[in-house]
């Protein structure tokens, strides 16, 4: 099993092949003034934040920006760059076609990238800017495979919505440069959460395998609802879906205390989790909160029972 420990992205983690600017006009974000009226539903950028305005009033030179304003704004998003930097794989980042992040690494050794809208994704890193490729540089098709001849022969093929990249060389200026793109110029492609860090890995015992056991459980939280009337009728209200996912591993007796170090690192925070590279289990794999229980039996073995609740 595979947990990713992320690195805090800021406006300073920007390379400038980064196609999606940091206030994006094109997309009909505007930049909050401390001047005029601002009445309520008006939507302006502060920040790397778009607020929406909750109550009319007149902006002055002495006005607070809306993230310090919380009788008037109300955060309703990150800004369509910032989108797939917040914990939540439903704000995605747009642009018809393409769109490029450069991120600018220190040390790290994996990239993951979920909520994709797209036909394909390409990746490089290099060794600071214009420098020599730390890993060839790669270019995937997300059409995923069929499930049987039938799907293959007549089924729609999805694509895929994740990709895991780990295993990269450790430098301390690393451009690691992300495209997701579409085969028809008139499509938008999305991408709702990227992510960089350092992968941490649970073995078995024997070190070469997963550590995690035979009988892993994924679960879809569905949180839509239905909304019932006086004469009977209803409406489905479609609700956003999370991946809720229960395992439990085996390791060696001395990985007890790296395990609970590791659940007390990522205590209460978002983080990419992939159960195994393997296509038949590429569905045990979300971003969400981990929690977990590490028992020692005194032998050469630890149990760790893991349940993570994924992220809409």
């Amino acid at each position: 099993m595979n947990i990713l420990l992320p690195k805090e992205i800021t406006a300073a983690s920007f390379g400038p092949a980064t196609t999606i600017p940091a206030l994006d006009a094109a997309r009909g974000e505007v930049a909050w003034a401390a001047s005029g009226l601002y009445k309520v539903g008006d939507e302006r950028v502060d920040g790397d934040g778009i607020y929406s305005c909750v109550k009319e009033h007149t902006a002055t030179g002495t006005s607070k920006p809306p993230s310090q304003d919380a009788v008037n704004w109300l955060l309703k998003q990150p800004t369509n760059r910032m989108c797939p930097f917040d914990k939540y794989l439903f704000t995605k980042a747009r642009a018809l076609h393409s769109l490029t992040y450069e991120l600018i690494g220190v040390f790290v050794d994996g990239v993951v990238l979920y909520g994709l809208e797209a036909d394909g994704i390409d990746i490089s890193v290099t060794a600071g800017p214009g420098g020599a490729n730390l890993i060839d540089p790669i270019s995937v098709d997300l059409w995923q495979q069929a499930y049987g001849e039938f799907e293959y022969l007549f089924g729609s093929l999805a694509r895929g919505t994740h990709y895991t990249l780990k295993g990269l060389p450790i430098h301390p200026d690393q451009r690691i440069k992300i495209t997701v793109r579409r085969n028809n110029a008139d499509v938008e492609a999305a991408v709702g959460y990227i992510s960089i860090g350092n992968q941490k890995t649970l073995l078995a015992p024997n070190g070469d395998i997963s550590a995690v056991e035979d009988g892993a459980e994924v679960a879809t939280k569905d949180y839509g609802y239905t909304q019932d009337f006086p004469d009977g009728t209803y409406k489905d209200i479609e609700g956003r879906k999370a991946k809720n996912i229960s395992l439990s591993c085996i390791i060696k007796a001395d990985q007890a205390p790296f395990v609970d170090s590791l659940l007390t690192q990522i205590a209460g925070k978002a983080v990419a989790i992939e159960v195994s590279q393997m296509a038949k289990f590429s569905h045990l794999a979300t971003v969400g909160k981990v929690t977990g229980t590490v028992r020692s039996s005194g032998g050469p073995t630890a149990r760790a029972e893991i349940q993570i609740k994924g992220n809409v």
